[in-house]
């Protein structure tokens, strides 16, 4: 994951979140900073929706959590401390998500979001990372961010729905 210094403008922009990371078994979870630019620049200009922009940010949550070993923000909010076990359920859950959701969409629909969500690259960046033009990524954005959107609302099961009406 790459480490953003957000300065306050970029902080005031709202397109910047903290996370918290397992870098190192056995070490506390380093503070991060994850910013996709790219995500809100396509919602400021219209081409996605806040429904769009919600589906990304509750992947990357799952992915954070579940793949990269982060501590679940939600967790903190409900206020007690975790324990363990909970933290556990919580982790191996993000991770069942985040392989359905790789399962629907593909390594391809993955690493886009991966590239967007995660690494911050701007479409720009996207595009010279692929070697294609910047119109075409955007426009893989919006039908992944859809099918995303599409794949979050089937997800079966009540652990799945009740882990993302939460958000709502």
């Amino acid at each position: 994951m790459r480490e953003i210094k957000p300065t306050p403008e970029r902080l005031a922009k709202g397109d910047v979140t903290e996370v918290y990371v397992e870098e190192q078994k056995g070490q506390p979870p380093q503070r991060r900073f994850r910013s996709s630019g790219a995500l809100y620049a396509l919602r400021r200009a219209g081409t996605i929706t806040d429904a769009h922009v919600a589906a990304a940010e509750l992947w990357a949550r799952d992915y954070e959590t579940g793949v990269l070993g982060a501590r679940d923000p939600e967790a903190g909010r409900k206020g007690g401390v975790a324990d363990p076990h909970t933290i556990m359920l919580a982790r191996a859950a993000a991770v069942s998500r985040c392989e359905y959701v790789r399962k629907a969409l593909g390594t391809t629909g993955e690493t886009l979001l991966r590239r967007m969500m995660l690494d911050g690259m701007s479409v720009q960046a996207i595009a010279e990372a692929g070697s294609t033009h910047k119109l075409r990524v955007s426009g893989a954005i919006e039908l992944v961010l859809e099918q995303l959107v599409e794949v979050l609302d089937g997800m079966p099961g009540r652990l799945w729905r009740e882990a993302y009406k939460e958000a709502d």
